[in-house]
């Protein structure tokens, strides 16, 4: 009998999705789905367990680091990070460098907005005070990167205290 060379090789890493289309930016929670059952400090966690995680944006790839789980009533600390089907960590999220150019860009537009006029009358104050306040809304809301991933997108999650041989 032949032994496929894939058997005998042991596995590192957990298969997992994302659960539902999700829109974030750094900072925010992506929500996951076990697609294996896992082991963790002696208790089954069924597949289709959820565990979420923190995103971060690093150039075209979204990291996620997942710092602990719940099941049922029990919650256990963790060291997990995402990685894509190709190995690598984080998810590639293609076009992620152009949004961040462009963020850049309009930040940038957005410093050279002034008021030109040396008229202190009270209603140029005013006006400048509006332009100020709404220089400073953009500029908040610019900056925020959004990063579209898709329900089903297929990910491998990796304890990171593994030792590496």
């Amino acid at each position: 009998m032949e032994t496929n060379a894939t058997d005998s090789v042991p596995q590192n890493a957990i298969e997992a999705v994302v659960h539902e289309n999700q829109v974030l930016v750094n900072g925010s929670t992506v929500k996951l789905r076990l697609l294996d059952t896992i082991h963790v400090k002696g208790t089954i966690i069924p597949k289709d367990n959820f565990v979420y995680g923190t995103v971060s944006l690093e150039g075209e790839r979204l990291t996620i680091k997942i710092k602990g789980l719940r099941f049922k009533k029990s919650l256990f600390p963790v060291q997990l990070s995402v990685f894509d089907i190709d190995g690598l960590d984080g998810i590639y999220i293609p076009g992620a460098i152009a949004r961040d150019v462009a963020k850049q860009s309009a930040d940038q537009t957005i410093q050279a907005i002034g008021m030109s006029t040396f008229d202190q009358s009270l209603g140029v104050q005013a006006a400048g005070a509006g332009i100020e306040a709404a220089k400073s809304l953009f500029s908040k809301k610019i900056k925020l990167i959004k990063v579209m991933v898709k329900a089903g997108y297929k990910v491998l999650l990796r304890d990171d205290q593994q030792k590496e041989d």
